[in-house]
């Protein structure tokens, strides 16, 4: 064989190695399985760091993911853990209610932080946020028009689109297409997950500046340079001075799953709404995840210690709210309750948020209260506790100002 043709020989041999050694795909192969979604690790915490927040709640965990988006340096503590069994947070399911009772401030937050729970239940292995519609009923008081988004329909109306309902025809309703149900506890760590920060089980006192330094120290020796106590009923706790039970508290909700019958979906989305009954003074959020119907009485029941009060639902809660079902959701009334519990909202004497700076040190803000709303807020109100720390000279919403509460 001249060169020219040894040469040529040696080429094509790679080529016929690699066809012959490839493998033929089975017709019967299993897929590949799907990739991982795991996040990056977060990074070990820092002696020093822009600002510490306490509180691993949905407000906590909220600023802290906008305040890392901003590129500053965080530190995450909760004396309990985040996502803890005493957390107002600590709920299989919670709602995002376009009309907000008529209230045009919160309203305004809702598209802000639906977006936000969406971009979150994306990237997470199991969903955060399950589109449903909300229907709220108007008391005889409520005066107030349909907010953007909704559309106010008559029992009449109302009765062929939602037949698991009782309606009375002359009532009136406001239909909001764009509702949501919220995974509460997993809503709340997904979210400290995608901020990639550790949060630490630690007691943070009230603040203690070193005044040589400027910084605010913390119990392990490291320093911060601002503080956010997003401690919800804790905050009397923490600000005994200024904070007392009358103008701040935790009250107590009994919530309960009822279980429809084995395969009736009529109570699961889209079929069945979050259904908000201001006319009656219940709230209602339809079955997802097998979790049962879940109802709650609108008004707390108690003024309670967030620390010590029991978790436990209570019989006479229950036969409140069986009355109420059986007169709304007639074929509920004989389900059984499949989950309950005591749990407890955060509330101000106004019923709005407090967000705003600690007397004394402009570097220190408290985020509490909101009344139930504040969870599914949680990215619009971290996202403007993180521009207050961003640009101390920002102004407060008038309506959640301290000297307001304290009034």
């Amino acid at each position: 064989m001249d060169r020219r043709r040894l040469l040529a020989a040696m080429a094509t041999a790679p080529a016929a190695l690699a066809l012959g050694g490839a493998k033929k795909p089975k017709r019967n192969d299993p897929p590949d399985p799907r990739r991982s979604r795991r996040r990056k690790g977060a990074k070990a915490p820092e002696r020093h760091v822009d600002v510490a927040v306490v509180g691993a709640g949905a407000l906590g965990a909220w600023t802290a993911w906008h305040l890392v988006r901003k590129g500053l340096s965080v530190r995450l503590f909760d004396a309990y853990g985040a996502g803890n069994g005493r957390a107002a947070s600590n709920l299989p399911s919670m709602m995002l209610d376009p009309v907000q009772g008529g209230d045009a401030l919160y309203a305004g937050l809702v598209e802000e932080s639906r977006a936000a729970w969406e971009r979150l239940s994306d990237t997470a292995s199991l969903p955060i946020l399950a589109p449903c519609e909300a229907v709220t009923t108007l008391a005889a008081t409520d005066n107030f028009a349909a907010m953007r988004g909704s559309e106010r329909l008559t029992g009449e109306a109302l009765r062929p689109r939602y037949t698991q309902v009782a309606w009375r025809p002359e009532e009136a309703a406001l239909v909001a297409e764009k509702g949501a149900m919220l995974a509460g506890r997993r809503g709340v760590l997904e979210t400290i997950l995608d901020a990639q920060v550790t949060p630490e089980d630690m007691v943070m006192p009230a603040p203690l500046r070193d005044k040589r330094r400027d910084r605010y120290v913390l119990p392990d020796g490291g320093s911060a340079d601002s503080l956010v106590y997003a401690s919800g009923a804790w905050l009397t706790e923490l600000f005994p001075q200024l904070l007392t039970p009358q103008h701040l508290s935790a009250v107590r909700h009994n919530i309960f799953h009822f279980g429809p019958g084995q395969g009736d979906t009529q109570f699961r989305p889209p079929a069945m709404p979050a259904l908000v009954d201001r006319a009656y003074g219940f709230n209602l959020l339809p079955d997802v995840e097998g979790v049962g119907v879940r109802v709650r009485k609108s008004t707390p029941d108690a003024s309670v210690d967030p620390d010590s009060f029991d978790r436990r639902a209570d019989d006479r809660a229950l036969a409140e709210v069986r009355q109420w079902v059986a007169a709304r959701l007639p074929r509920l009334a004989d389900a059984p309750v499949v989950a309950s519990a005591a749990t407890h909202d955060c509330r101000t004497a106004t019923g709005d948020l407090l967000l705003d700076r600690l007397p004394g040190h402009p570097r220190v803000w408290l985020v509490g209260g909101g009344a139930g709303r504040a969870f599914a807020l949680a990215p619009a109100i971290g996202a403007r506790v993180a521009a207050h720390v961003e640009e101390a000279s920002r102004p407060v919403e008038p309506r959640w100002a301290l000297s307001r509460l304290v009034a």
